[in-house]
Formats: C-alpha cells, sequence, structure tokens
C-alpha cells in the first residue's frame, strides 16, 4: 500500500516551517527534480543535527551485529580481515557529502588514494577545505552526477557506497559501473539503507512501531518543540518528492541488483525497521542514558530482533566481490 499523501507530512511540514521558514518551501516550489536533489544536499546546515542512528547504543548495536564487537565499526573490521599486511590500495567513494567518511577512511594505511564525489558543490566545497586543512594528500573530491560519471575500467581495489546507493534510480546501471570499475579481485562495500521505496513502510513495521510508542514514557517520545509525538505515520510521497526526489526512490532494487552482479562475501543485515520509525525526531532522549531509558531502549532493540529473525531488515552492511563473466 503507498500513501502519497500523510497526516504526518502537515505535522513534519509544520516542524519544518518553524525551523527553517518559509524560504525552506520556496526554495523547492517550481523546480525540477535535479535541481531539487542539489538543493536539498547543499543544504548542509540543515543536515547537521543528531539523527537517531547517533545514538551510542544503537552504533554499538550495529557494530556487534556487523562485526561480533559494540566497540568494532565494519570499516575497521574490513581492513583488519581483508587487508592485514598492508596494501598500496585504491578507492572510490561516491555520494561522499562533507568528506567526513572519507577524511576517516584516509586514515587506514592500506589506502593509497581515495576518489570522493558528490553531486552537491557546496558540499565538495566544505569536503576539500577540511581535507586540505588537515594537509590529507591522499584524498581528492570533486564534483558529479553518479549517472553520468565515468568510473573507469579495472581501477579500483575498494568502491563504497555508505548511505547513497539509496538515492540512487538507475541501481542496475551504477551496479554495472561498479562491476566494472573494481579491478578482478576488489570489493564492494555496501551499507545502505535497502527498504521499501520512499519509506513505504509495511503495516506490520508500522503497527508494532505504533505499539511501542504508545508505551514509552511522555518524556522519552518529546519533540525537541516540548510536544509529545503521538503516532507514526508513513511519509507521503508527494512531500518526499518534493523535499529530495532522491530518498529511497528505487532502495528495492539494490537487494536484485547486487544478486545479479556480484557474489556476497559476507552479508550482515543489522534491522533498522523499528528504530527508523519510532526515534525520529525523539532521538535526543535517549543520549544521556539513565537506567530507564536504557531499559526502554532495549524493548525497542528486542522488537528490531524479531524482524531480523524473520529475515527482515532494512538495513544492511556487506561485502562483495564483482562476478567474473
Amino acid at each position: 500500500m503507498k500513501t502519497y499523501i500523510s497526516p504526518g507530512d502537515f505535522i513534519d511540514s509544520y516542524y519544518r516551517l518553524k525551523n527553517h521558514g518559509i524560504s525552506f518551501f520556496l526554495r523547492r516550489a517550481g523546480i525540477s527534480n535535479s535541481k531539487r536533489i542539489k538543493g536539498a544536499w547543499n543544504s548542509i546546515t540543515a543536515r547537521s543535527d543528531l539523527r537517531w542512528w547517533d545514538i551510542p547504543p544503537v552504533r554499538e548495536r550495529w557494530n556487534k551485529l556487523v562485526t561480533g564487537n559494540p566497540r568494532l565499526e565494519p570499516n575497521e573490521y574490513f581492513f583488519e580481515k581483508y587487508f592485514p599486511d598492508g596494501g598500496n590500495l585504491n578507492l572510490l567513494s561516491p555520494g561522499c557529502g562533507t568528506g567526513d567518511k572519507e577524511i576517516a577512511l584516509a586514515e587506514f594505511e592500506q589506502i593509497s588514494r581515495i576518489d570522493a564525489f558528490d553531486i552537491a558543490e557546496k558540499r565538495i566545497e566544505k569536503a576539500a577545505r577540511k581535507a586540505d586543512k588537515m594537509n590529507i594528500k591522499k584524498l581528492s573530491f570533486f564534483v558529479a552526477d553518479i549517472s553520468r560519471h565515468d568510473f573507469g575500467k579495472g581501477k579500483y581495489d575498494i568502491i563504497i557506497f555508505d548511505s547513497f546507493l539509496h538515492h540512487v534510480k538507475e541501481v542496475e546501471n551504477v551496479l554495472i559501473k561498479t562491476s566494472a570499475a573494481l579491478k578482478k579481485d576488489g570489493f564492494l562495500i555496501i551499507n545502505e539503507y535497502v527498504g521499501p521505496n520512499r519509506f513505504q513502510w509495511s503495516g506490520e513495521q508500522l503497527n508494532r512501531a505504533n505499539e511501542l510508542l504508545r508505551v514509552l514514557p511522555d518524556n522519552l517520545k518529546r519533540r525537541t518543540n516540548g510536544k509529545i509525538k503521538g503516532k507514526i505515520y508513513r511519509p507521503g510521497i508527494l512531500r518526499m518528492i518534493l523535499s529530495d526526489p532522491s530518498e529511497a526512490v528505487n532502495s528495492e532494487a539494490i537487494l536484485s541488483g547486487l544478486e545479479k552482479f556480484f557474489t556476497p562475501v559476507e552479508v550482515h543485515p543489522y534491522g533498522g525497521n523499528i528504530l527508523q520509525l519510532l526515534l525520529k525526531d525523539i532521538e535526543r532522549n535517549f543520549f544521556d542514558l539513565t537506567g530507564e531509558e536504557k531499559t526502554e531502549l532495549d524493548k525497542i532493540f528486542e522488537a528490531e530482533d524479531e524482524f531480523i529473525k524473520k529475515g527482515k531488515s532494512d538495513f544492511l552492511f556487506g561485502i562483495y566481490k564483482p562476478k567474473q563473466s
């Protein structure tokens, strides 16, 4: 079932209006999808707030599900396991944004060069300034549109899609380019949302998330403006397109595309089926954990585990190799 207009759209629009003013909507009205995408991703300050995935116990949970160690990040795990003796690796990172992840990757001595690009000029400018200030020579940031950019042939040892591929409409075409751009023994690393397009969550997800929200203490479901989060809705497709046409535009195609063009080495689903819905807009209440907050968060984690056991996970970390023809 698809939702084109949702009561949640009006709630979300109200908070965006209060936080960003009428200009937020005027900037998005009457312009093309491509310009809307650039505008959404050039709004650096609008995306600086803490999100639900920044909650420390959430990160630790994800680490444990992926690496087996709550304090071992997935990228650390990858380089320790697959390149323990070093390397001279070339890495490509499409959709790099302001470059924080790439700057962190540059710390791995196994990597000799990182090419990173994004469609948003302002974000690339910021990334390049940070890398220059830190005197990181192995990083190259540039502006490019993934649908037009030529990745090259057999050029990279590693290509990483980290929270970006779900913003790509032509998923198969990009994965074909990715496969061709990897060396014969190269790796594709995926850390992505692979759930329903446009966040059109299942009825099972919505019902379970709302059940948990109803019994959550008021102090934990209070928004930053003091109002209580009362109900979770599917986002309306029309509002999502107006805000950012690239958001989860073809996320459902990622898993089938990977199966078609790549061989899995490791695949680790880590949930998100409940956390994404429940914690949005109230995440700040879970950063300074007392016993109460931890107990409630553990209940949410248990609900997540129920979905994972059923083979349902909206997020996954995977390591793949290109299929050989």
